[in-house]
């Protein structure tokens, strides 16, 4: 049963944590970033490959405190040409924000000095920096006064796993993943310790037994002049080959058993998506513990038939300890603790299997206060429908307005995957007070975080970490490679594993995991969403219609409404827009959300609002005959030529179209395109003339500029499976009057490496990646060259019949926590799989214990028979067995639970209960020691009273049959044998 319960709980660790893996494996790190004090520390340590950033901390005007890091250009540019981190190049002169929308004048106070610079904004795409840090050359840093540097290596420059022993992972959900698997196994590691107990125990009692049935042979083989190590050997191999007779039937059983529980739970409607297989790695990890068990068997039994050897032959019956009844009654304790037909000696072992029991309980209530907050939460979690876990959803923050404005205190929240210094632990974009409102969260020291760079750390991960409040914590991406840097300014406390988190802001949170302004993983509120009469649960969350429209047209509306109730329910909605005035009926199912258009007629010419609800929309209606141009870009390089294209509202091509940009004019062809001249640096109106209609737009052009090629991919298929072998085929296009030469890869899935492609002036080519199969789940691929985001694409691998029936009941509605959610969708019905090994646990801990019983028992069977010929009834000798087994079990259950106990707090002192980040504290409540000696009294009973129903059903004269040498035969080598 102790193979069982170790071959079972290795199958669904391992499945467990290949499934997390496998769909985290389109996220594997780009890279690592380590953060050392100073400049000179970062250039000593960094590789070949690395990159060397120094960070200045400044104040603003307004006393806002900024970074800014240095980006040598030269290095960047090659860095970028080799790997998929977009780093964002300097300036010429000055500094770049991301948060600028036009250039201008900003006052930078440092340590060292304090300088006017120019800002310049930077595009979106080079957000690997957070948007709020400027970058600049770093002899700018130098002069502002550096405060650190960030050595920054790529994939290709990291060993191993990609996990850095010091600093973060660019991109961090495969390594959180990684990580938290070997915790995890070392937690199982733990497990095994307590398990060899278990078997020495086991096999010591069983060949004590045997040693006893053959102590008459032994005294003779002694006697003869046998060699006392033949007998040890002997025993040692017999308590070897019953320890592999074990390991053998246990893994059957530990084989089995998850399987038979698996369909049976799909059979009754609680499926689960785990695969229990024995794979490589299972038998990489099943096999050395086989080995050891083994080994530990042939110890204990060579440990159980030492003292016969340690003494002369003629007194080994007395080391069995053989008699008959115990005469003589005791009052009082010494009346409790005396023994009528057991022995003390079964204490020791009896201690040693009730505390691995007692470790067990405190683990499992200890777990229980850590996932009790996630799955049985008071409140709700709103999450996008269909997304396959929270991480993949995308909910728009408006939802936390509309609970807010029913009452409903809400927390809008991005999850992150983060590893620091080789330990992963989640982070949480929030804010501090909607959070705390509904987590009842408290604030233990320090204060609450004003700035979007300032944090707060939970309790638990401060001392799994060593986190202190004012410390600067570097941060990397999550689903998107990314860095950043936060001050930690509070502890918080709060129940379950959310004080296991350090909580950021959603600014940051939406850095790190590539959300888009305005979005969040989850909104949580701190009450159970209920059906009110008075007041519809069906609230519109958006509103999106077109930004331009032309006279005399249909303009579509696009309302996107939710049901935040527990039950089915209609609202009527009214769209204005000018004069025109329409109710829109919307009908959604509980927690459903769906996007319905409805069409108004245009008014007239000019800017005019429409209403939904609460929200307000400004559409410029234009004349029938409005142009717009496509394809010119915001920026470019200075006489460059790019395509550009000049269609009607509807999209049709204008020919002989005049374009005039400074001193040029060109006209465009049939199809509506032509090559649109720049001239040198600076900013260009462009103006296209046709027929009484014009339009304008400017286009800046910077040396800084790079000519990149237009992309977009495509799946195939276009609804892969688990059994897919899935290719993304993406068409690059080039739009200038110069061949390009470009390096393409494509980033957010375990796809090829990347190709470098050459595509000519105004033609396109297709270049295809194979992605392979992948694990059910929701994917991006984006298509990159030099650290430009190309194209994007989402997609969704289906699975199985039986992922789907866990998907279908896990229900993405609204209900749950974020966790629990993720829980249910990547593993399905995890009790079940738990519950096997809850049952496997405890009939290992019976095994062992009959085990020590039966020994005890065995030891004084003689007794036992002499009292059967004497008269006592069998009810009597049961009741006397069972009261010197509940004296024996009281002393040892009391020992076992101090110890277990002991050893459970010391295990968490030594920072070894750490599962994916999250701290398992022992928790020992009263309900957890009452639940400690009325288990262990119960696995005493239950232990030792199947041990004395087999001996009661034997003869009395069997019983005292005195041990002899039964069918004992020699070899010539002085060994023996029945």
């Amino acid at each position: 049963m102790t193979i069982g319960f170790l071959t079972g709980t290795t199958l669904i660790i391992t499945a467990a944590s290949t499934q997390t893996t496998t769909i985290a494996k389109g996220y594997s790190s780009d890279g690592t970033a380590k953060y050392y004090d100073s400049v000179s520390a970062a250039r000593s340590n960094a590789g070949d490959t690395s990159l060397v950033a120094p960070v200045a901390a400044v104040t603003l005007p307004n006393g806002d405190s900024r970074y800014v890091v240095g980006v040598p250009p030269q290095r960047v540019r090659s860095f970028r040409a080799g790997t998929s981190i977009s780093i964002p190049p300097p300036p010429e002169t000055g500094v770049t924000s991301g948060v600028k929308s036009s250039a201008g004048r900003q006052r930078l106070i440092g340590s060292r000095s304090k300088l006017a610079v120019e800002v310049t904004p930077r595009g979106s795409t080079h957000q690997f920096f957070p948007p709020d840090w400027y970058v600049t050359h770093p002899s700018l840093v130098k002069r502002l006064g550096s405060t650190g540097a960030f050595v920054i290596t790529p994939a290709g420059g990291t060993s191993g796993s990609g996990i850095p022993e010091r600093g973060v992972t660019l991109r961090s959900a495969l390594a959180f993943f990684v990580a938290g698997t070997r915790q995890l196994l070392t937690v199982l590691g733990l497990t095994v310790v307590g398990s060899a107990i278990l078997v020495g125990t086991t096999v010591f009692s069983v060949t004590r037994m045997t040693v006893s049935d053959r102590l008459q042979a032994i005294r003779v083989v002694r006697s003869t002049g046998g060699d006392p190590f033949t007998v040890v050997r002997s025993f040692a191999l017999r308590a070897g080959g019953l320890t592999t007779a074990g390991v053998v039937l246990g893994y059957a059983i530990g084989v089995i058993l998850p399987h038979v529980a698996v369909d049976v739970a799909v059979f009754a409607g609680l499926p689960t998506s785990l695969s229990v297989s024995v794979t490589e790695r299972v038998l990489g990890v099943l096999l050395p513990m086989y080995v050891a068990t083994i080994l530990v068997g042939v110890v204990a039994g060579g440990i159980a038939v030492w003292p016969t050897i340690d003494r002369p032959p003629g007194r080994l019956t007395e080391t069995m300890g053989r008699g008959g009844p115990r005469a003589g009654s005791k009052r009082g304790l010494r009346r409790f603790v005396s023994l009528r037909l057991l022995d003390w000696r079964a204490l020791a072992p009896s201690v040693a299997t009730l505390t691995v029991f007692a470790v067990v309980v405190v683990l499992v209530s200890s777990l229980a206060g850590v996932v009790g907050p996630l799955v049985t939460t008071q409140g709700t979690t709103v999450t996008e429908p269909g997304a396959i876990h929270p991480i993949a959803s995308e909910v728009p923050i408006q939802y936390a307005d509309a609970l807010r404005a029913q009452g409903i205190p809400a927390s809008p929240e991005i999850l992150l995957f983060t590893v620091r210094n080789g330990q992963p632990f989640l982070a949480r974009g929030a804010n501090y007070s909607a959070f705390e409102a509904v987590s009842n969260a408290t604030l233990e020291r320090g204060r609450r975080p004003n700035a979007s760079n300032e944090a707060v750390i939970g309790a638990d991960l401060a001392r799994t970490s060593g986190i202190e409040i004012g410390d600067r914590v570097p941060l990397g991406g999550s689903t998107q490679s990314g860095l950043e840097m936060v001050r930690v300014v509070g502890v918080y406390s709060a129940a379950g594993p959310y004080d296991d988190q350090l909580l950021v802001s959603l600014s940051v949170g939406q850095q790190l995991s590539g959300r888009e302004k305005g979005t969040v993983n989850i909104i949580r509120t701190g009450a159970k969403l209920k059906h009110d009469a008075t007041r519809p649960s069906v609230d519109v969350v958006g509103v999106s219609v077109p930004n331009r429209v032309s006279e005399n047209t249909s303009v579509p509306v696009t309302i996107r409404a939710r049901n935040f109730g527990s039950e089915k329910a209609t609202r009527d909605v009214s769209v204005g827009f000018g004069n025109s005035t329409k109710t829109v009926p919307i009908t959604l199912d509980p927690g459903q959300q769906r996007a319905v258009t409805t069409k108004l007629p245009s008014p007239g010419h000019g800017r005019t609002t429409i209403h939904v609800g609460r929200y307000t929309r400004t559409v410029a209606v234009t004349a029938e005959d409005s142009i717009q141009m496509q394809g010119l870009p915001n920026t470019a390089p200075p006489h460059s030529s790019p395509l550009v294209t000049v269609t009607t509202m509807d999209g049709d091509p204008v020919p002989n179209a005049t374009i005039r940009v400074a001193n040029d004019t060109v006209r465009t062809g049939h199809d509506g395109s032509v090559r649109l001249p720049l001239g040198s640096a600076g900013n260009h109106t462009v103006r296209v003339t046709t027929k009484n209609r014009t339009t304008s737009r400017t286009v800046r052009t910077r040396k800084s500029a790079r000519r990149t090629l237009t992309a977009d991919v495509r799946l195939h298929p276009r609804t892969p499976s688990m059994l897919s072998r899935t290719e993304a085929r993406v068409r690059l296009y080039n739009p200038w009057n110069t061949t390009l030469e470009r390096r393409i890869r494509l980033s957010g899935v375990s796809a090829d490496a990347g190709h470098t492609v050459s595509v000519e002036p105004g033609s396109s080519r297709t270049t295809v990646f194979t992605i392979g199969r992948q694990s059910p789940g929701t994917y991006s691929a984006d298509v990159l060259s030099e650290g430009h985001r190309l194209a994007t694409t989402a997609y969704t691998v289906s699975g199985d019949e039986r992922l789907v029936a866990a998907y279908a009941s896990s229900g993405k509605r609204t209900g749950g926590t974020g966790i629990s959610q993720a829980l249910n969708t990547v593993f399905g019905n995890l009790q079940v799989l738990l519950g096997v090994l809850v049952v496997l646990a405890g009939m290992m801990t019976v095994g062992s214990t009959t085990a020590v019983f039966a020994q005890a028992v065995h030891a004084r069977q003689r007794a036992v028979g002499i009292y059967r010929a004497t008269g006592a009834s069998p009810t009597r000798v049961f009741r006397l067995i069972v009261a010197d087994a509940v004296v024996i079990g009281a002393v040892a259950i009391g020992s076992a639970s101090l110890l277990g106990v002991v050893a459970t707090v010391l295990l968490a002192r030594l920072n070894v209960l750490v599962v994916y980040g999250v701290r398992i504290t022992p928790t020992v409540s009263p309900s957890v020691v009452v639940g400690s000696l009325v288990g262990g009294l119960g696995i005493v009973l239950v232990s030792a009273g199947i041990v004395v129903g087999m001996y009661l059903v034997r003869q009395p004269t069997t019983l005292m049959r005195s041990d002899g040498v039964r069918g004992m035969k020699t070899t010539s080598r002085g060994d023996f044998d029945e």
